[in-house]
């Protein structure tokens, strides 16, 4: 079963994310069609932008934890610790470097996303945006600008900064986070 979920995972983590956007158009809509949503809308790119990101986040999290070193794990069993203590005081503490640069790492990744959101969120710019109304990313504005029939370089240009100001400062905070957190657990 392990390993049946494994390749599952393994496999998701390389479904083109286009593939992802028409699977959250046909199974998810539904639910945000429950909710009052008319169309595609913001919740909607959420949502499948969450379980884009799910395989990426479940294997560094396996990783992060993979790494954790035995020994460790072994002293404190031995030393009268259950199971759970062991795994919230020791394996967690010492793998959440780990975890969350898979997590902000995985965030930076979506920032640079489209092809999903162009079917689950649309192409619009709302004034007055809401969870269940249309919107847009960043990226999908960049290729709404640049397929028009007056393509806006120096716009695309300046959204394309924006994006890559945004990514560089998210893992500059990986970096110190897991700094700080691997000099609390010495």
């Amino acid at each position: 079963m392990n390993a049946a979920i494994r390749t599952g995972i393994e496999t998701l983590t390389g479904v083109p994310s286009i593939v992802y956007g028409l699977m959250g158009v046909s199974v998810l809509f539904p639910i945000t069609a429950a909710m009052g949503a008319k169309t595609t809308n913001i919740l909607l790119g959420a949502l499948t932008m969450a379980i884009i990101l799910l395989p990426t986040i479940i294997r560094s999290t396996e990783e992060a934890l993979r790494v954790v070193p035995q020994g460790l794990r072994d002293a404190s069993l031995s030393l009268g610790a259950s199971q759970t203590q062991t795994i919230f005081k020791i394996t967690l503490p010492c793998a959440m470097p780990g975890i969350l640069s898979g997590i902000l790492l995985s965030i930076g990744r979506v920032v640079g996303e489209s092809a999903a959101l162009i079917y689950t969120m649309g192409t619009f710019i709302n004034d007055q945006p809401g969870l269940l109304k249309q919107g847009t990313s960043l990226a999908v504005h960049i290729w709404s600008v640049m397929s028009g029939e007056q393509p806006n370089f120096e716009l695309a240009c300046a959204i394309s900064i924006i994006i890559l100001i945004f990514v560089l400062i998210l893992n500059l905070t990986v970096k110190l986070l897991s700094r700080r957190l691997q000099k609390s657990f010495r």
